[in-house]
């Protein structure tokens, strides 16, 4: 099972949500969304997964945005639905149950009594944690990698993503976990760049690789560095996903056919769809 961590931004939400409207996500993918804003998007995105009976987690102690005040959790809490807590103190002090435990800071983890505990665990892999944690553990890993400058991944334009997902049963976890095509360290707005950048994920032997299309920055506006960016996604189509273009890049194109740029954010939605679509074939062969 894949266990993607989302933390609740918009077009993330709504990546997902497009994807189960197209019966695109696998149901070995099971999302865990940390909400930081209280929007429209969020609860249709929660209405949506609750309809359509696919597994997802909610965690109920965001540790950023809308929901940090005491009628936040309180509402948070009040959802029916599958609950994951990010451990701050020891389990055993907890008053509520939780299906998913999140760890974050070795510290609570390692203070807490693990004997009893007969729920999942999203845990990094670090020999101390593995040795105490106790229950079913899905390995989180931080496979992106984040450069303060769009630029700086001209050093090396494509690189090795991940092969957890071929080797997380063999090491005893139940299953495996990732932040997509975002990294562990939270924010709410990047810097602006005069190069637009792309980050898809594909597959190359089982392996995943990542690809980060990058813009000149010489050519006047955003429109027209989107158009040279897809230039090289559309000779990358076949390596990105076979003969089936993904629905991500489907948005994309159908952006260029319409001679438009559509936004950073949907550029966002259109790679986080990609890396989804592309886990979900892979999981469901």
């Amino acid at each position: 099972m894949y266990y993607p961590y989302f933390r609740g931004k918009q077009f993330d939400l709504l990546a997902l949500t497009s994807l189960l409207e197209n019966d695109y996500l696998s149901s070995q993918i099971i999302p865990i969304i940390e909400p930081v804003k209280n929007s429209n998007t969020l609860k249709k995105c929660i209405n949506l997964f609750q309809k359509e009976d696919h597994p997802f987690y909610l965690i109920q102690n965001p540790q950023a945005g809308d929901f940090l005040t005491e009628e936040g959790l309180l509402y948070l809490n009040s959802l029916p639905l599958d609950k994951a807590v990010i451990i701050e103190q020891p389990i055993e002090t907890l008053s509520e149950e939780s299906q998913l435990f999140v760890i974050n800071n070795a510290t609570p983890a390692l203070q807490s009594d693990w004997q009893e505990n007969q729920a999942k665990v999203l845990i990094p892999k670090e020999f101390r944690l593995l040795k105490k944690v106790k229950g079913k553990k899905i390995i989180s890993q931080d496979p992106f990698t984040r450069l303060p400058k769009s630029s700086f991944y001209q050093e090396c334009s494509d690189e090795f993503f991940s092969d957890i997902h071929l080797t997380f049963q063999k090491s005893g976890f139940v299953g495996f976990s990732d932040f997509s095509i975002d990294s562990r360290i939270y924010y709410e707005h990047s810097y602006p760049s005069r190069i637009l950048s792309l980050h898809l994920v594909y597959f190359e032997n089982d392996h995943l690789r990542i690809h980060h299309f990058l813009s000149s920055e010489e050519l006047p506006t955003q429109k027209d560095k989107f158009f040279e960016l897809m230039k090289e996604v559309e000779e990358w189509k076949n390596v990105l996903c076979g003969d089936h273009v993904t629905l991500g890049l489907e948005l994309l194109f159908e952006a260029i056919s319409k001679d438009k740029f559509p936004g950073m954010g949907v550029m966002r939605k259109a790679a986080v769809m990609h890396h989804m679509e592309l886990m979900s074939r892979y999981l469901d062969r």
